[in-house]
């Protein structure tokens, strides 16, 4: 195998980088990093996006794709308030009331996020780098570090090149400001959830120049299956250094554990989506083996963001990030059942270690062509190396049955795994730009040039790949003088694939189309924002399930689809969230036959409405209620004729601000507790139970 290193164009492009944000330069005043308007944080608010206010977060996708309302394309912004209110502990379950994004399709897992985005994976990134997940060694984010939550839907190579179909989604996560605070979150809930999170900004100078932020978190809950559990512990410190008004460094670091039994929602059809003489299977189930699963990770990230800004109009900026992850997980799962009342099982087995290096030097600025013509270009260069090796099983058996009626746990069986070595790097050019044309048009448009290549053995197969892609993304908007703005936009995305299929044939790249018209609304006359999207999705070399468990590549999937989705004051004290998605997604199969895609419901809608209360000694009680409905689903390749049911799911918050430091807040997930299975491909899931979950907040600043 050969050893990867960078090329030396690389480095002389990375020198010259920073020999340019290191040249002295003529003293300019700014605003300080800390009171820099974001887009991030406008983001819904008209009067910055009209103006093109410039992104000031680093690590945020916004320089690259503009997030903010006025933009030719679909995104949005999570705040932490937002994932608060939600009760969220994961960020699938944050992603829930958004338009468009399928979360949670395999249930309530303790282990892996899961969400899909306009019917198609989507990638996940960290500060605006990607977790690189290769097969099972796969990063899990911790939610209380995360500030903000960035979503762009749809093909968009444009962040750092290789991308799901389905988008991005981008984890702010957070960082010092020049404030002193402090909170503290003690939790308990459902299933022996109890945890203590702390999270404190400080000022380590009199200066004022120095600050930093601790941020720690430690929990343990009990999964859905019986006899899963999970402990995680998280500590990120950081440091923000302000050498001069133009020039400001961040360190970022976090180490993250996990120690515990994962949960296996692998079920058959039959016993789940279909009844069995003796009933159905109980959704707490534990498919698997006790006494053999386990999960061990150790997740290792330090790196850091640098911004100086060359002169009033022009800014460097340049983000690095190192990651580690230890995986030791082995888990059994079923796979099938002998049509009576026994399951037939499996394991999966992942032992080893991946190591990530990503730099990014970007230069952005202000273009004044005219009174009338205003442009903000980025061009930058980035820079990924990967290396994971180790071991993996991913479909071992045999494993014996279990009665999945009267399960009997603890009898011996064989497990081996193959060894798992993948080098991957990835180098990146690329050039954006926004631009606002007299007071009525936005512009987006945007290049990048990949060269991706690959070296492994996966499964006793060499695998990899030596790929160059271009991609570009253009978009464009009227902005009327009625609050009625139109749209249209193309992008596109690709994915270089390691492995091979059960054949030995080594994967092909994703390659990924979207086209896409809309209208967004914030007339005088509504207090709030309306987005009405219509997009068109092709990807190229999907993976598709064979009958052995591998993937395998087959033809395209497509999906075409219209999004609603609305946010709305409707009194000083009331405020509602609405979204509606409809999906027609298909996917070709072997044999030259394309189906309905399975998980992919046509319809999807949620509703959200919270209410204010002015309680007695200034208190505040907040009251939140919500609603979201999946439609039917079917699996036409292995389940044909067997429809998932549609199901709807209550959610209740309500939170007490005692006074000004202290608060308690209850959070309830699927409110009534009602039993389904939330898809079947392949195998079937039931989706998460009821949970209930009580916080004690307090709060100075």
């Amino acid at each position: 195998m050969r050893t990867l290193s960078y090329s030396p164009l690389a480095w002389a492009l990375f020198a010259a980088s920073g020999l340019l944000a290191s040249a002295p330069m003529p003293l300019y005043a700014q605003t300080a990093p800390g009171e820099s308007t974001s887009q991030t944080t406008d983001a819904g608010s008209g009067q910055a996006v009209k103006e093109l206010g410039a992104v000031t977060v680093t690590g945020s996708v916004g320089d690259l794709q503009s997030l903010d309302f006025y933009a030719p394309n679909s995104s949005a912004v999570i705040s932490a308030k937002e994932i608060e209110e939600q009760g969220a502990r994961k960020i699938d379950e944050a992603l829930q009331y958004q338009a468009g994004i399928l979360s949670e399709p395999y249930g309530a897992d303790n282990k892996v996020e899961w969400f899909k985005i306009r019917g198609f994976d989507a990638s996940t990134s960290l500060d605006g780098t990607p977790t690189t997940p290769n097969g099972y060694f796969v990063w899990k984010p911790e939610i209380f570090g995360v500030e903000s939550i960035e979503v762009l839907k749809g093909p968009n190579a444009l962040t750092f090149g290789a991308s799901d179909t389905g988008g991005v989604v981008n984890l702010v996560t957070k960082r010092p400001h020049k404030e002193e605070s402090l909170l503290m979150n003690l939790e308990a809930g459902h299933r022996n959830r109890l945890g203590l999170g702390i999270d404190y900004n400080g000022i380590a100078n009199e200066a004022g120049n120095v600050y930093y932020r601790i941020v720690a978190q430690a929990r343990r809950a009990d999964g859905m299956q019986r006899e899963t559990y999970m402990n995680s512990y998280y500590l990120a410190p950081s440091l923000t250094v302000d050498f001069t008004d133009r020039t400001s460094l961040t360190l970022l670091t976090s180490i993250q554990r996990e120690d515990g039994r994962p949960t296996n929602g692998f079920l058959p059809a039959y016993g789940s989506l279909v009844s069995t003489p003796y009933g159905r299977i109980d959704r707490r189930l534990n498919a698997g083996e006790p006494g053999f699963d386990h999960l061990k990770r150790t997740q290792i990230s330090a790196g850091w963001l640098l911004t100086h800004q060359l002169n009033p109009d022009w800014t460097f900026e340049q983000n690095y990030k190192f990651s580690y992850l230890d995986l030791d997980q082995r888990n059994v799962y079923a796979f099938g059942s002998d049509g009576d009342h026994e399951l037939t099982r499996g394991y999966t087995l992942t032992d080893g270690i991946t190591r990530n290096h990503y730099i990014d030097h970007r230069l952005k600025g202000r273009v004044q062509v005219s009174d009338a013509v205003e442009i903000l270009p980025v061009v930058g260069i980035d820079y990924l190396r990967s290396n994971t090796s180790g071991r993996n099983n991913g479909n071992g058996w045999p494993v014996p049955n279990l009665d999945m009626f009267n399960p009997v746990y603890g009898k011996p069986f064989a497990v081996t795994a193959p060894s798992y070595d993948l080098d991957s790097r990835q180098l990146g050019l690329y050039a954006s730009a926004q631009a606002r044309v007299g007071s009525h048009w936005n512009f987006n448009a945007g290049i990048r040039h990949d060269h991706a290549k690959s070296d492994g053995l996966i499964a006793g197969s060499s695998s990899g790949y030596d790929i160059s892609h271009n991609s570009m993304n253009v978009g464009a908007m009227y902005i009327s003088d009625y609050g009625i703005s139109p749209y249209v936009s193309y992008s596109e995305s690709f994915k270089p694939q390691a492995g091979v299929d059960s054949r030995g044939s080594t994967y092909q790249p994703y390659i990924g189309k979207q086209k896409e018209v809309g209208v967004k609304l914030e007339p005088d006359w509504l207090e709030g924002t309306l987005t009405l999207a219509y997009f068109d999705i092709e990807e190229k070399n999907s993976l598709i399930s064979d009958a052995s468990g591998i993937m395998s590549q087959s033809g395209k999937r497509t999906n075409k689809g219209v999004e609603l989705e609305g946010d709305f004051r409707i009194t000083s004290r009331t405020n509602m969230r609405i979204s509606y998605t409809y999906n027609h997604s298909r996917q070709d199969i072997n044999g030259g036959l394309t189906i309905r895609t399975p998980m992919i419901p046509r319809h999807q809608a949620s509703l959200w409405v919270d209410h204010r209360f002015d309680m007695p000694r200034g208190g505040a009680l907040t009251v939140g209620a919500g609603a979201r409905y999946n439609g039917p689903t079917e699996d036409q390749q292995y389940n044909r004729g067997l429809i998932v049911p549609s199901y709807t799911l209550f959610d209740l918050m309500a939170r007490y601000q005692i006074d000004r430091n202290w608060a308690v807040q209850l959070n309830a997930r699927n409110l009534t507790d009602k039993t389904y299975v939330s898809t079947c491909s392949w195998l079937c899931y039931y989706g998460g139970e009821r949970t209930i979950d009580m916080q004690l907040q307090y709060q100075w600043r």
